[in-house]
């Protein structure tokens, strides 16, 4: 068997797997299946466009199949100052998102990382702004999620 029909079969085994993660979800109540719906009904999306390609590649077998390919330069290993640094900034998200609540230190902290690594203000604002409106949007108006309470009380 050909490289492109084992593409083929993976492809539609994946399309499989999604449309029936979407058919067991359907019976679910809205807030427990909003996330299989979503990204099920994406992945089924994704699934059919990569079977079009997959198809038009099994057509001409000498040809390579077409895969979007997102090659980076590797990142150099910076000893052990760039893991602290990392893990520095992951536990000051844990105690900020304790000390003044979760909604609240998600875009200061996407905010203050962008800054400080050399964003623009009008990317930092930007990406701060998408992040409150996620959380506020989805979270807490579309799911009513509710937070835990933090240790300083910010007035609202």
């Amino acid at each position: 068997m050909g490289r492109a029909k084992e593409q083929i079969f993976f492809t539609g085994f994946i399309g499989l797997v999604m449309v029936a993660a979407l058919f067991v979800a359907k019976d679910w109540p809205i807030r427990a299946s909003i996330i299989i719906i979503l990204l099920g009904s994406i992945g089924v999306i994704l699934a059919l466009l990569q079977l079009r390609l997959d198809l038009r590649a099994a057509r001409a077998e000498d040809t390579k199949i077409l895969r979007p390919t997102f090659e980076v330069q590797a990142i150099e290993h910076q000893g052990r100052w760039g893991s602290l640094e990392i893990w520095a900034w992951l536990w000051g998200l844990f105690f900020a998102i304790h000390l003044i609540g979760f909604p609240i230190a998600l875009p200061l902290f996407v905010f203050l990382y962008v800054k400080l690594y050399g964003g623009s203000w009008l990317t930092a604002v930007l990406l701060t702004a998408i992040t409150w409106g996620f959380l506020y949007g989805v979270y807490d108006n579309l799911l009513s999620v509710p937070w835990p309470k933090p240790w300083i009380r910010l007035p609202s």
